[in-house]
């Protein structure tokens, strides 16, 4: 790609490739910045009932989570963020299940038997549900992007998310998850 600048009147140069990856930088610093709204994950006030599959094959519902604190973590085996969070994600669901909140992962993938490899390759223990419509559960679900976790209240409103990787065993991660979906003791 030429992105031509005027070094003296009538004559074109190309930019040293510095200034090219700052002119590039910039412009889609700019144009992020006007996507950023109509691309970003659309608010989602309840938890909806996303058709599922267990790991055995048997039909769900992801409102078969719902009762208790819970956080949702959105992902696919095709992602390799998702991928390199899970098994932090499997450290923080040994970590709230004491406080009564669960840690449940919806894949969006299309094959069934990767996500079965997936969980029994990282020893992953938290409740699976493979999304049945996968095209439809991610935009019923507000996610734009993967990986995306929800945290969502026993009533099954959507109280936060995070969008992106995390490591999820960390101190600060738990601390704020329990302040967000705990009831205040009164």
């Amino acid at each position: 790609m030429r992105i031509p600048t005027r070094s003296r009147p009538g004559r074109f140069v190309q930019p040293r490739p510095a200034l090219r990856r700052r002119l590039l930088a910039a412009l889609l610093g700019v144009a992020l910045s006007f996507a950023a709204p109509a691309n970003a994950e659309r608010e989602v006030a309840t938890l909806p009932a996303v058709p599922l599959a267990k790991l055995d094959g048997t039909p769900a519902s992801s409102d078969e989570w719902l009762g208790k604190p819970l956080v949702v973590n959105v992902w696919a085996t095709w992602c390799a963020p998702c991928r390199s969070e899970m098994p932090s994600l499997q450290r923080l669901g040994d970590l709230l299940a004491p406080a009564g909140i669960a840690v449940a992962a919806l894949s969006l993938d299309t094959d069934h038997n990767l996500v079965r490899e997936f969980v029994l390759k990282y020893r992953i223990r938290l409740p699976i549900g493979i999304a049945l419509s996968p095209g439809s559960a991610g935009p019923a679900l507000g996610a734009t992007a993967l990986p995306l976790t929800l945290y969502v209240d026993a009533a099954g409103h959507i109280v936060g998310r995070h969008l992106g990787p995390r490591d999820w065993s960390e101190d600060a991660v738990v601390q704020e998850l329990k302040r967000k979906l705990l009831p205040v003791a009164r």
